[in-house]
């Protein structure tokens, strides 16, 4: 008959000292100062979730008070009741498990038995595991002994449950809640047995290893056997992945990258893949939930140590990261968890987990807080923009006060004083001036516009709109925004509707783009000018006035120079006598 010699890693691994206990600090430090003052007391309740350290604790703290060199803050683990106790041989420390003898008779056995003195060392400890499995019964036949137990015997009660616990029970102990391990603290913990062991493992496999045991070190460590037991002495993702039904790490950034770009056919065909391998869809939302979670790390939260030494490594992370914003991840991680949520209930989870990611990614092709290119709305150049239209409102409003009188009907009329109407030059043409506020660019563009090359330009604009859209989809989002109004051959002048365009198309990078494609789509270097809608309607508006008041003008000179003639006696004599008859006198 063959004997199984191998012992599991939980086993093997298990902590002998407080020191040992990973994660644990604030319970380790305040037994060992307890133990290291003689002020420890005759009843403790370990609380917390499974494979946290509690019964390990216990037996630690069972060797600390009967250590042959204690009762000391660290057991020496070499005397006789330090090796019997955690070889489970010693009669005076007794385990009960509270799921099986949770009856009021074997709690009443048990308060006959604690009469007795230990027979082989200090103290009798009695560890009760699951303590809230036992009855109401069995809690009230206990309590009296729990209160005033005799002084050689000392109760640990353990329990994932406290809640379910009485009051009075709780009342009597004292409470020692054990967390959860951190993932950094397993993965530690995880390095260091596999380096004893002689162990070939991947740092992204253990990882996954402590993810999936959530913070649990018994889990992580039986997980740890099951991956030895797949891939002999090595540990990496494959194995991990097989091991825990885990959806791979390219599987998730697929994904993301669909949701990202609004693909709902390419997500739901890549679910099809992950469902026909045998993946559930509640583990596929829980991987996608957690996914999720390390982009809005990576987002509002880089500098932490958690994305230090996990997630900044990976460059395809890092670079996914980056087409969210934490707003969308919020929104992505809320619908996400809504559906783990409806999955414990849904008839065909299925069905729910395509819609929702559907869902998900019709919102991100049509969110309220996106442009119309799917990107991202500047926050900060929003708020600018506010804050602009205030001062703008402001100055609108000083104006409307300072508006002079109207002018009575006799008086002749004048240009409005924010316009300057073109003045004549010396031939005669009227020349441009800008608009008040209107740059020098586009005022010296307008003047110099060449009609058949603006129509030119006009024909061939949404072949280049076509050209910046291929170059980069946002710069074409602002510039559609914008109509060529005027042209050279060196220049264009874009009108725009919306400030916002106007100033995001003005932006150094965005306009060396442009100006680019214009170059490559006629020819030659040209210049980008822009100007808004509004002002560039006040320059032709100043134009047509400024023609109308030359015109009237040059009537008025050549009418009253008539009729100086007609009523200067001088000049009437001269037309009529002849100049050299003609003397003039004071």
């Amino acid at each position: 008959m063959w004997l199984v010699s191998y012992r599991a890693l939980y086993r093997v691994w298990r902590p002998q000292t407080f020191s040992d206990l990973v994660g644990q600090e604030h319970v380790t430090q305040t037994l060992k100062n307890a133990l290291a003052e003689g002020h420890f007391s005759h009843a403790y309740l370990f609380s917390g979730p499974r494979g946290t350290g509690k019964t390990s604790a216990a037996k630690i703290m069972a060797k600390a008070v009967n250590c042959a060199n204690g009762p000391a803050p660290e057991p020496c683990n070499e005397c006789d009741a330090c090796r019997k106790i955690t070889e489970g041989s010693l009669l005076d420390v007794v385990e009960i498990d509270a799921a099986s003898n949770r009856g009021v008779d074997e709690i009443r056995d048990l308060r006959d038995k604690v009469k007795y003195a230990p027979s082989e060392v200090r103290y009798k400890v009695y560890i009760v595991d699951e303590v809230h499995m036992l009855t109401a019964e069995a809690f009230n036949a206990l309590l009296k002994t729990l209160e005033e137990p005799p002084g050689h015997v000392i109760f640990i009660l353990a329990t994932t449950e406290p809640h379910k616990l009485p009051s009075t029970i709780i009342s009597r102990c004292q409470r020692f809640s054990f967390r959860r391990i951190g993932l950094s603290h397993i993965v530690a913990r995880l390095e260091h047995i596999v380096q004893s062991q002689g162990i070939q493992a991947e740092k992204s496999a253990l990882v996954s290893i402590a993810r999936a045991a959530e913070g649990g070190m018994r889990d992580a460590l039986s997980l740890m056997d099951q991956v030895l037991a797949f891939g002999g002495d090595q540990v990496n993702d494959a194995a991990v992945l097989a091991v825990t039904g885990s959806v791979s790490r390219q599987a998730l950034v697929d994904m993301l990258e669909s949701v990202s770009g609004g693909d709902a056919a390419g997500i739901l065909d890549q679910v099809d893949q992950q469902l026909a391998e045998g993946m559930e869809p509640e583990r596929l939302v829980q991987d996608l939930i957690h996914a999720c979670r390390d982009l809005l790390l990576i987002r509002a939260a880089p500098e932490l140590e958690e994305v230090q030494n996990r997630l900044a490594e990976d460059p395809s992370w890092q670079e996914l990261a980056r087409q969210f914003s934490p707003e969308q991840l919020n929104g992505v991680l809320d619908t996400l968890i809504q559906a783990q949520q409806q999955m414990k209930w849904a008839a065909h989870p299925r069905v729910l987990l395509e819609m929702v990611l559907v869902r998900v990614c019709r919102e991100r092709g049509s969110s309220s807080e996106e442009s119309i290119t799917g990107k991202t709305v500047d926050h900060d150049l929003v708020k600018q923009l506010q804050q602009q239209v205030r001062r703008l409102e402001k100055q609108v409003e000083e104006l409307s006060r300072r508006r002079p009188a109207p002018a009575e009907q006799d008086a002749p009329s004048r240009p409005h004083a924010s316009v300057e109407v073109p003045a004549r030059g010396e031939s005669g043409t009227p020349t441009r001036k800008m608009v008040a506020g209107m740059p020098v660019q586009a005022s010296e563009l307008a003047a110099q516009s060449d009609p058949a090359r603006l129509k030119t330009v006009q024909q061939h604009w949404p072949e280049l709109l076509a050209k910046v859209k291929e170059r980069k989809i946002t710069v074409h989002a602002w510039l559609i925004d914008g109509d060529p109004v005027a042209a050279t051959e060196e220049g264009v002048l874009v009108a725009f509707k919306n400030t916002i365009h106007r100033e995001t198309t003005e932006k150094e990078a965005n306009k060396q783009l442009i100006q680019q494609v214009m170059e490559e789509t006629w020819g030659s270097p040209n210049r980008l000018v822009t100007i808004m809608r509004a002002d560039w309607e006040h320059l032709q508006t100043a134009a047509e006035t400024s023609v109308a008041i030359s015109g009237s003008g040059d009537r008025n000179t050549a009418d009253a120079a008539s009729h100086s003639a007609e009523t200067d006696p001088v000049q009437k004599a001269v037309e009529l006598f002849g100049e050299e008859l003609v003397e003039i006198t004071d």
